[in-house]
């Protein structure tokens, strides 16, 4: 229990850019901190929850603005750049060398460029949307689900072999518990929020499209590409909260 503990706040010092003040390190744990990925997702979705609410009612000029752009503030960044990063390299259309050596590029390209451009147009348009409706309450588990999709396949898929997840090595019981905690999101929206369970369901659909198209194009996973496939998640998830509310 106490590795587990350790992991979670290990996760979170990595993985968002909120302050923690206990910032432990214990290598023995380092596997269990995708485990505890999906615990961190839901401390962003409390926060994104809670600072959208604040958002609508102090900032409402500007409220769909910080709803859109909250899950990227709070992580720090970290899996925008990975989506800009695997934007450059997915784009290219190079050959598979080619493309591995603009992923570890730390240069911004224009294909990059033009991702992150539709990406802010997309989420801010659904931003807009359900800040109108100023229902909110999804927003707590969609950081949940997505990272639940970062955590299993990087614990399942063969690792890029520069990739700093080349030595991980999951184990079937922590497989089961990501999944199980996916269950537990989805399960837990269906019968709070009912049909909003569906903007769940389309995020999770959406990781598995653009991971699945990332890791057969570059022939395995990364950070870099469990970020790209996280920010799709949560953006298609938002889309599919403005049309279901």
């Amino acid at each position: 229990m106490k590795r587990l503990f350790r992991a979670f706040f290990m996760s979170l010092g990595m993985f968002t850019a909120l302050p923690c003040p206990y910032r432990p390190w214990d290598e023995d744990a380092r596997l269990l901190m995708l485990v505890c990925l999906p615990l961190v997702g839901l401390v962003v979705g409390l926060l994104w929850f809670a600072l959208g609410l604040l958002a609508l009612r102090v900032l409402p000029a500007v409220s769909a603005a910080l709803i859109a752009a909250l899950p990227w503030l709070l992580t720090g960044f970290i899996h925008l750049d990975g989506y800009m990063d695997t934007c450059d390299a997915l784009l290219s259309w190079r050959p598979l060398e080619q493309r591995l050596r603009i992923l570890k590029d730390v240069h911004v390209g224009a294909f990059a460029v033009v991702g992150l451009g539709l990406l802010m147009l997309f989420s801010y348009d659904a931003a807009r949307a359900v800040a109108a409706k100023g229902d909110l309450r999804a927003l707590l588990l969609i950081p949940m689900v997505s990272r639940c999709g970062s955590a299993l396949c990087v614990l399942t898929l063969k690792p890029i072999g520069h990739s700093e997840y080349a030595r991980v090595e999951g184990s079937a019981a922590q497989r089961l518990a990501i999944c199980a905690l996916w269950l537990a999101a989805v399960v837990i929206c269906a019968i709070w929020l009912r049909g909003q369970a569906l903007a769940l369901v389309a995020g999770t659909l959406a990781y598995a499209a653009a991971m699945f198209w990332a890791a057969r194009t570059l022939k395995g996973v990364s950070g870099d590409l469990a970020g790209f496939a996280l920010t799709l998640s949560e953006c298609a998830a938002l889309i599919a909260l403005a049309h279901i509310l």
